[in-house]
């Protein structure tokens, strides 16, 4: 359990946020970086098996098997660094596209970084849980109103990091 919740955790976001401006490489000029770390501990997660059923209930079990429409909900606390400051609450919503396995699903799925002072960064985009997630920052609130821009997220054993990069 622990590892498909790092793995979904890939789609929305993670962790700590760090307002830091970019420099170089292939960010744009006058981007902005926001890094999020989220534990594995600490949230909320539910798969809902939709039909046709897995034979196994338990998504540790070798029998466990995805279908197209299985979903994927989740929450997870947002802090800028491991044992950090709470910057907010990462809430996603996935769903199957093909594939039966950890190794072989994509999913299509939404997320919402909610940060303390209320503004919120949506992020939509496909994903796997074998790879790290490249997704698009579609919108955004508060301060981040009319946000665009590009989600890089990266899993380890314990925790995922994401890369917000918003485009002036």
């Amino acid at each position: 359990m622990k590892r498909l919740v790092a793995v979904v955790a890939a789609v929305g976001g993670i962790g700590a946020l760090i307002l830091l401006p970019a420099s170089g490489g292939a960010q744009a000029p006058g981007a902005t970086t926001l890094t999020f770390f989220e534990p594995d501990s600490g949230g909320t997660f539910k798969l809902v098996d939709n039909a046709p059923k897995s034979p196994s209930a338990n998504p540790q079990s070798r029998r466990f098997r995805f279908s197209v429409g299985d979903e994927v909900v989740f929450s997870a606390r947002l802090f800028d660094r491991q044992g950090g400051t709470r910057q907010g609450t990462l809430y996603v919503d996935g769903k199957v596209i093909k594939g039966t396995t950890f190794a072989n699903s994509s999913l299509i799925a939404s997320g919402v970084y909610v940060l303390n002072d209320g503004s919120q960064i949506d992020v939509h985009g496909v994903f796997r849980f074998s790879a790290a997630a490249n997704v698009a920052i579609i919108g955004g609130s508060g301060r981040y109103a009319g946000a665009r821009g590009s989600l890089k997220s990266t899993n380890s054993d314990t925790s995922t990091t994401d890369t917000l990069t918003l485009l002036s």
